[in-house]
């Protein structure tokens, strides 16, 4: 029987623009009346497919599937085989989510029968291709490898079909840069297909092969393998198929690159024509023809790229849209690192061409930006918010079970393969950490039906979001690239550089490129966030980087400032990490003095942000931990792990924390109807049973187990690691020569609780890790402060911001997070809390400006004038005054009230006044060094989170 082997990928090396779906390899065939009523639709299929007519195919390939498990039942082989068709069709018409869910059924059920090896390498072969186009390549080529393998196997009969998972796996190589070992297997490919057929493979190995070339720079070899190319089409396909429109895509691209601008222009317009009749005119591969069509049109005027770019995204931003509706967060993401490389182009297009500084290419890609940062996080939030909207017995069943299964692997991650061997231990967190994938999937598949229709997002409608004394600041990072290019390699210019959009409540622009390179920012910042980590760092130095840094990031953007009070700061990558409330001004002054800052995922973020109306419980806060409690009835310490074990925090020890026990007296006075946990009630199993609180406040030890193997000091709200650096779980580990599994990203970041010395090693072990949080209810909460260390750092995604806690508190639905980006003191933290807690209740302050004027007041003590002690705690998230607690409500409220801190010499208000912010308007450098000797002094004999 002849059986449906995946395309190869195919022609355009720059974008990776992919041929979809799945092609025939020759087999000997049966006469037309032997056939039965399945093979006979099996046929159609390929005859249909090979004709271009995806649609047609598709529901013969649905047809096929229903007949084969009522004539052979689900889980027969010939059923797997159709499922294969089936998912290889919905790649052929770009609906990827659809086609991984056919395919990798396809695959099991082929593994579970013992089928034939060649219809096992046919699934995987297309489930490879699947994986290439999300963004998977390492487990595209490992799955392609496993194809050749099967197909191997089959002799000089499965040659043909060798030959396309060969030209596959070219593809791949070439996509990723390996270019010299993609060449040498399209030649294999062209060989086998060359002595076998089929011509349409012939096709496209040529096609490839020609955009190898142009790719190596071997311009004439590349012509060469065009030319030989189009008889080959028009003789196969005429001129209506996807596979020639590709080609004409390809052979555009190569004429952009080689300056044949007329030329290049009438293919592009072939290539469009052709694609747009047989794939439809919202199918990816005209995202790409589009994007690189801009490239060309750039060269005459940016007015005639603008419409080619708006039509590139919203192809892609539609697809995104669909592509995120279903699987899980890893699935989702990848699907959105499709989108990198326009983003990084209609960024470049900006500075790039003669539309620099033009009203509309600003708003062209400040609108892109606003569509497309942050998408994982938004989808992933919206699908458990949905459910939670209208939650059924079912729904709440699915997210008891996520958080479960969730509590599970992270209790499996932290304990280590305890009691087990290394093999063991890997199966059970790879089970596990399937079973919450699929779980998520089921989610985002539940809530599918409960999303509303959503209009664009466009720059008027953010701007129209800003409060009038304020501001957007978008930044993003990205790679610039070029307008003249002939391959992947050759379009980037350098490394990856800061852009920052700044948008007003008019709807005005402005853009500011940093001046200096990513890298050398990122730098800059790992600089100042180490002096302000550590109040016994050279004074000076630190005031001269804040300065520097500010110098490149904001002070071209404050000359334009006037008026301006509020900042609604939307950082990415590194600068995520920037308290930008500390950076130092031209006028010597902190910019705390002049703004307040609230931190956003994305400016789109300002289209949800308000009113839930979710019912919500009693506020709670969770305050100074018995980190010794023994926890259930029996538990024992767990013992140590084994050398070489897997890097987890097991063997942490955490101490005491009594000013959080202050603390939460302090707000518990200024909180009506606050529920408190303290001591040995202060669990992980209370933060999993809350339901939506008003408020979530927790005092405790907080820890990031970041890149240079440490997670904070014995002195601060931070736990005091024992394990070397070696082990930390940011890298892979070995035991005896076994690869242990490196664990989530937001394994890596969390809060201790009661009983976290003993680790019972249950769900509740005292750990509560970014990826748990993640499942709280915390659906309508107005605010959420971590009051610990590093609470606010986590592993950078790109585009999708920090992977930690502040994420992880987005994701189980709260409004506001207040968090710290380095370890904190004890007792300024709680002096600082308990002021912020006042300016809501008795004050009725905003959530941002609350935590401004409480930071000025703790700068103004000479003491806590280093901006380790005030600057650590950023707001994200909405700004505003809590609900039902107004001004006028405050102030009769706070009558009588002496301000916290004022015995220790700080009484001073800061709102409506000038002397409020005198501290802050100082000359920074000048407090810095005036603090020196008595900052450090008092440091270093205090405790710490």
């Amino acid at each position: 029987m002849r059986r449906l082997a995946n395309v190869a990928l195919a022609f355009a090396l720059a974008l990776g623009t992919l041929s979809g779906g799945v092609a025939r390899a020759d087999a000997p065939a049966k006469p037309a009346a032997a056939l039965s009523d399945d093979e006979k639709i099996e046929k159609d299929v390929e005859a249909l497919y090979g004709a271009g007519k995806y649609g047609e195919a598709l529901a013969a390939a649905q047809k096929l599937v229903a007949l084969r498990e009522q004539k052979y039942g689900k889980e027969h082989p010939k059923t797997g085989s159709a499922l294969s068709d089936l998912g290889g069709m919905y790649l052929a018409t770009g609906d990827y989510p659809k086609a991984e869910g056919f395919l990798r059924r396809a695959v099991e059920i082929l593994e579970a029968s013992k089928a034939p090896d060649e219809l096992l390498a046919t699934a995987v072969g297309n489930l490879a291709t699947l994986l290439k186009k999300k963004g998977d390549t390492k487990g595209a080529e490992k799955a392609y490898e496993r194809a050749i393998a099967l197909e191997e196997k089959g002799g000089a009969a499965r040659e043909a079909a060798l030959g396309t998972v060969l030209a596959n796996l070219a593809g791949l190589y070439m996509a990723s840069g390996r270019l010299v070992q993609a060449e040498k297997l399209f030649l294999r490919a062209i060989a086998l297909h060359e002595k076998n057929g089929p011509e349409r493979s012939l096709l496209i190995d040529v096609g490839s092969l020609g955009a190898l070339y142009r790719g190596m720079g071997h311009y004439h070899k590349a012509a060469e393998q065009y030319n030989r190319a189009l008889p080959i089409a028009e003789r196969v396909h005429g001129t209506n198929h996807p596979d020639v429109g590709r080609l004409y895509h390809n052979i555009a691209v190569f004429l952009t690159g080689s300056s044949q601008k007329d030329l290049a222009e009438e293919h592009y317009r072939k290539a469009e024509a052709i694609l747009t009749r047989t794939l439809g005119p919202r199918h990816p591969d005209l995202a790409s023809v589009y994007s690189d069509w801009a490239l060309l049109r750039t060269r005459s005027g940016w007015k005639q790229a603008i419409d080619l770019y708006e039509k590139a995204l919203d192809i892609e931003e539609q697809w995104l849209e669909s592509a995120l509706v279903g699987g899980s967060e890893e699935d989702k993401t990848l699907y959105a690192s499709r989108l990198e490389t326009i983003m990084d182009r209609v960024v470049s297009f900006e500075f790039g061409s003669n539309g620099l500084g033009r009203p509309e290419v600003a708003r062209l890609t400040l609108g892109a930006m606003l569509r497309n940062k942050a998408r994982v996080l938004e989808a992933s939030a919206a699908h458990v918010g949905a459910l939670r909207e209208r939650m059924s017995p079912e729904d709440r069943k699915l997210l008891d079970e996520l958080a479960r299964v969730r509590g599970a692997y992270a209790a499996a991650m932290t304990r280590g393969p305890r009691g087990m061997t290394v093999a063991e231990h890997n199966a059970e967190t790879e089970r596990l950490r399937a079973e919450a994938d699929a779980i998520e999937a089921q989610i985002a598949e539940h809530s599918a039906g409960y999303r509303r229709g959503k209009a664009k997002v466009t720059v008027e409608a953010v701007a129209a979001r800003i409060p009038k004394d304020a501001v957007l600041m978008e930044f993003v990072r990205y790679q610039p690239r070029s307008t003249h290019f002939y391959s992947a390699a050759s379009e980037r210019l350098g490394g990856p550089r800061y852009m920052a959009y700044v948008l007003w409540p008019d709807g005005k622009i402005l853009h500011h490129q940093v001046p200096v390179s990513a890298a050398e920012v990122d730098r800059k910042v790992e600089i100042i966030r180490s002096g302000l980590a550590d109040p016994a760092a050279k004074v000076r130095d630190t005031g001269t980087q804040l300065a520097l840094l500010h110098a490149v990031l904001f002070a071209e953007v404050s000359d334009h400032l006037v008026g301006v009070k509020h900042v609604l700061i939307s950082p990415d990558a590194a600068l995520a990490l920037v308290p930008f409330g500390a950076l130092i001004g031209r006028d010597n002054k902190y910019l705390i003095s002049k703004y307040s800052f609230t931190y956003l995922s994305t400016g789109r973020d300002l289209l949800r942000l308000g009113a839930s109306g979710v019912k919500r419980s009693a506020p709670l806060l969770v305050a100074n931990p018995d980190y010794d409690a023994p926890g259930e009835a029996g538990a024992t310490a767990l013992p140590d792990a084994p050398k070489g074990a897997l890097p987890t925090i097991a063997r942490v020890k955490f101490s005491s924390l009594p000013g959080t026990a202050e603390e939460a007296e302090a707000i518990r006075a200024l909180v009506p109807d606050t529920a408190v946990k303290l001591e040995r009630v202060a669990t992980e199993t209370a933060l999993k049973q809350v339901s939506s609180p008003r408020i979530l406040h927790v005092a405790t030890h907080g820890f990031f187990l970041g890149n240079d193997g440490k997670a904070g000091q014995g002195k601060a709200r931070g736990l005091e690691l024992e394990i070397p650096p070696e082990n930390l779980p940011h890298v892979a580990s070995e035991v005896d020569g076994r690869k242990l599994p490196v664990p989530h990203p937001m394994f890596l970041s969390g809060i201790a609780l009661a009983g976290a010395n003993v680790r019972k090693g249950q769900a509740d072990d005292g750990i509560l890790t970014a990826y748990e949080a993640s499942s709280l209810d915390l659906q309508g909460t107005e605010l959420v402060v971590l009051s610990a260390c590093e609470t606010g750092l986590g592993l950078r995604a790109g585009s999708e911001g920090v992977r930690g806690l502040r994420r992880a508190l987005v994701l189980a639905g709260s409004e506001t997070q207040v968090m710290s980006l380095w370890q904190v003191d004890d007792e300024a933290t709680r002096d600082l809390m308990t002021s912020y807690y006042q300016k809501l209740f008795r004050e009725g302050k905003g959530r941002a400006e609350a935590m401004r004027e409480s930071q000025i007041r703790l700068l103004e003590r000479p003491e806590y004038s280093h901006p380790y002690f005030w600057a650590s705690f950023i707001v994200s998230g909405a700004w505003g005054p809590l609900e039902g607690v107004s001004p006028a409500k405050a102030e009769s409220a706070a009558r009588g009230v002496v301000p916290p801190g004022g015995a220790r010499g700080c009484g001073c208000e800061v709102a409506g006044t000038n002397e409020g912010t005198q501290a802050a308007g100082a000359g920074a450098l000048a407090l810095l060094a005036l603090a020196a000797a008595r900052r450090i002094r008092v440091a270093r004999a205090r405790a710490g989170r």
